[in-house]
């Protein structure tokens, strides 16, 4: 729970949804608060803002391949359970959002013109953010 409750604070002090999941859960897996920022700094706004994967899904993917990847090339069965771990992520965030895109979960595509200022005049980043980053931290905690 207290995972869960560090990447909502990080969240909501200005942290992109990927940063705000890699820095609470991170730590946890070999990596440090510093560098888990940084891995984060690029997948915020579903890719950077181009309608891409939701910022938390990807910060979560991370720590899922933290978690469950494989080092060696010959070790299916770890490979099979990442990508299982992967595949039941992506499926929970999915029906929790109703789906893993930036533009699904905040109702606004940002790679497209205009729908930035939309988004920042509707308050969707307030309306759908917060409520993604925590419930991928839930979902993380349940699979980790």
């Amino acid at each position: 729970m207290e995972r869960i409750k560090i990447a909502t604070e990080m969240f909501d002090e200005g942290f992109n949804c990927a940063q705000a999941i890699l820095a609470a859960f991170g730590p946890g897996l070999g990596v440090d608060r510093q560098t888990a920022l940084k891995l984060g700094s690029p997948l915020g706004g579903g890719l950077s803002r181009t309608g891409g994967t939701c910022g938390a899904a990807l910060g979560s993917l991370l720590i899922l391949g933290l978690r469950h990847g494989h080092v060696d090339i010959d070790d299916d069965e770890q490979s099979d359970l990442c990508r299982a771990e992967t595949q039941e992520f992506l499926r929970r965030l999915g029906v929790k959002r109703g789906g893993t895109t930036c533009p699904e979960i905040l109702n606004a595509d940002l790679s497209q013109p205009g729908e930035l200022e939309r988004a920042k005049d509707e308050d969707l980043f307030e309306k759908s953010c917060p409520h993604a980053v925590r419930e991928a931290a839930e979902i993380l905690v349940e699979l980790l």
